[in-house]
């Protein structure tokens, strides 16, 4: 339940909110995907990496918002599946980059920047791996129990 309620929070921001997050978790994680083999990458680099990413994924993810926006979906309600199997994709790649940066050259220092989308993408993206798996987003504990019986 706590998850479905934190993933709400930034679902039900503006687009242009979710798009500028999205954006810039998906830069940190390429960008820990890419000098994860590197031990000292240029911080000049880095920060282009990720703004350069971080402006061509937020932008086509924000345009996405819109043109579901213009087509009957109300910003504040609950966003499609597909909105939220984003979340869990972004969020899946940076903990194969927080990984990979770590058993590389890079270590801790490069995989520092995959740790922002897996901590603020975590609830959406448990939420849209949940949807994906056809489950609903309430705690199993919440579900009545075989027989009618309450747990």
């Amino acid at each position: 339940m706590i998850w479905a309620l934190l993933a709400a929070y930034l679902t039900k921001r503006p687009a242009w909110v979710q798009a500028v997050v999205v954006g810039l978790c998906t830069g940190f994680f390429v960008a820990a995907g890419t000098y994860a083999n590197q031990r000292d990458p240029l911080i000049s680099s880095l920060v282009l990496l990720v703004l350069a990413v971080a402006v061509v994924a937020g932008v086509g993810f924000h345009l996405a918002l819109r043109a579901r926006l213009r087509h009957g979906w109300a910003a504040g309600s609950v966003p499609p599946t597909w909105v939220n199997l984003v979340y869990a994709a972004v969020w899946l790649l940076s903990l194969i980059a927080a990984v990979r940066a770590l058993l590389g050259a890079g270590g801790l220092k490069v995989a520092v920047l995959a740790i922002v989308p897996i901590v603020l993408l975590a609830p959406p993206a448990l939420v849209g791996i949940r949807a994906l798996l056809g489950r609903s987003t309430a705690h199993d504990g919440d579900a009545p129990r075989a027989g009618g019986q309450p747990g």
